[in-house]
């Protein structure tokens, strides 16, 4: 099967890209053809269908919002791209129509890719399968969080009482230009040009199924790990730290695991704490560092930066438990599966995919969401329990292995592949008027 991923990154910045890297890399063992779309940048992984990547918003090593030149050249294409690209729909429709894929799986690509990327791949007749990462479809700000608590009135109501809150980045204006994006992409249909979305665990698609998404459009499928990388440690063998792996942004959580470190501390605990990760925003990570100096821990809390993905592994076979400190809903974390193929437990808010995924008492714990005397709880209770370790530790593991597996995962998409290229041929075959005639209105008045 010749399969097209497209995401608007084709380098590991955070988990979607170690998820499309892991996932090209299975599909390719098993025979299949993968080919990226993406968006030219400096740090992308070498690729001979690069050739088809469109223009950064900025520089070419400018990634980030808050990295885009404020010239207006690069005003008016972030514009574009939030709204709609005719650079996009037509260099992906170009790159269908030579490279001829059974299947397009794309992953993010609203706001830099934006939907035109759907309309020039359904162009070409090809069927087209969503991941979701996030909230984005329904929630400006991404995370259905608001002054760090969850929420839900975008999903539930109207879409602008995003920019009531100014929940996009504090900025009014920011929030009614992706508010009014979305309403455009809804009123136009893009989202109806998807044949299947894949979500990753049971709450995402129940979030999906509220914000008025059809059950029977939605497949979840787990996250998998790596299980011949990520693998327990010897029989005996010391574990001497807590660990954080993922991103350093607020909604992550990160300084209520500190406060938590800090109160274990006045409990005459004092445990080592690696946090690996980093952040395209500086403010987050040197507020995590003043926090950690303000309350004496500097010399039981490193802060290792972004961590080569080769190390990633031995950081979790070391640690006494991972811990999941969000403060949102959640995806479901790499990380997390990853810590229960290396046998090691995970203590996470009980909250949204987390309370799905780390199932208390049994490969992890749960803490209420943002309660750092809870969470150091949580925490002192494994340090001083070493039966509990043990058993949670072996939940962990046997999660792994029967809930997040390559192979089951590998299975079930290219199963749900399968289903949408025999369900697209079929259409084609019995001459379904929503087929090419009906996207030609769009590509002509589309933008």
């Amino acid at each position: 099967m010749k399969i097209l991923i497209a995401n608007y990154r084709y380098f590991v910045s955070s988990g979607p890209e170690r998820y499309l890297f892991n996932i090209s890399d299975r599909l390719m063992a098993e025979g299949h053809t993968v080919m990226p779309f993406s968006i030219r940048y400096d740090q992308n992984e070498k690729t001979p269908y690069a050739r088809y990547f469109v223009s950064p918003i900025g520089g070419d090593s400018e990634v980030f919002f808050e990295q885009h030149r404020k010239s207006l050249s690069a005003v008016y294409k972030g514009l574009s791209r939030l709204v709609y690209s005719r650079e996009v729909e037509q260099a992906v429709a170009r790159m269908v129509d030579e490279t001829k894929p059974d299947v397009a799986y794309v992953l993010y690509y609203l706001r830099k890719l934006s939907p035109s990327v759907l309309v020039g791949i359904k162009s070409c007749d090809v069927p087209i399968v969503v991941r979701i990462s996030d909230y984005g479809m329904f929630c400006p700000e991404h995370h259905l969080l608001r002054n760090d608590a969850p929420c839900t009135l975008c999903q539930q109501g109207s879409i602008f009482n995003s920019v009531k809150h100014r929940c996009v980045k504090g900025s009014r204006i920011l929030s009614l230009l992706d508010a009014t994006a979305t309403t455009f992409h809804r009123w136009r249909g893009y989202f109806d040009l998807i044949d299947r979305f894949v979500t990753t665990n049971p709450f995402m698609t129940e979030m999906m199924v509220k914000a008025g998404f059809p059950a029977d459009k939605l497949t979840c499928i787990p996250t998998f790990a790596n299980l011949d990388k990520f693998t327990p440690g010897p029989a005996g063998a010391g574990k001497s730290y807590l660990l954080y792996v993922g991103r350093l942004d607020k909604p992550k959580g990160v300084h209520v695991l500190i406060d938590a470190m800090a109160l274990l501390k006045q409990r005459g605990y004092i445990v080592p704490l690696k946090i690996a990760g980093s952040s395209h925003a500086p403010d987050y990570p040197a507020a995590l560092r003043k926090q950690t100096d303000d309350a004496g821990l500097s010399d039981s809390i490193e802060f290792l930066g972004s961590v080569p993905a080769e190390q990633i592994p031995a950081l979790m076979r070391g640690a006494i438990a991972t811990i999941m400190p969000a403060l949102w809903y959640e995806n479901l974390p790499n990380s997390v599966v990853e810590a229960f193929a290396s046998g090691c437990p995970v203590i996470a808010s009980d909250l949204g995919s987390l309370s799905h995924t780390v199932t208390h008492e049994v490969d992890g714990l749960h803490f209420r969401p943002g309660d750092a005397a809870d969470l150091a709880d949580k925490i002192e209770r494994l340090l001083t329990d070493s039966a509990l370790r043990n058993r949670l530790a072996e939940g962990a593991y046997r999660k792994a292995v029967t809930r997040h597996s390559p192979a089951d995962h590998t299975a079930k998409l290219l199963e749900l592949f399968g289903d949408v290229t025999s369900t697209e041929r079929h259409a084609l075959a019995s001459g379904n008027p929503g087929g090419r005639a009906e996207l030609r209105v769009f590509n002509e008045n589309a933008g």
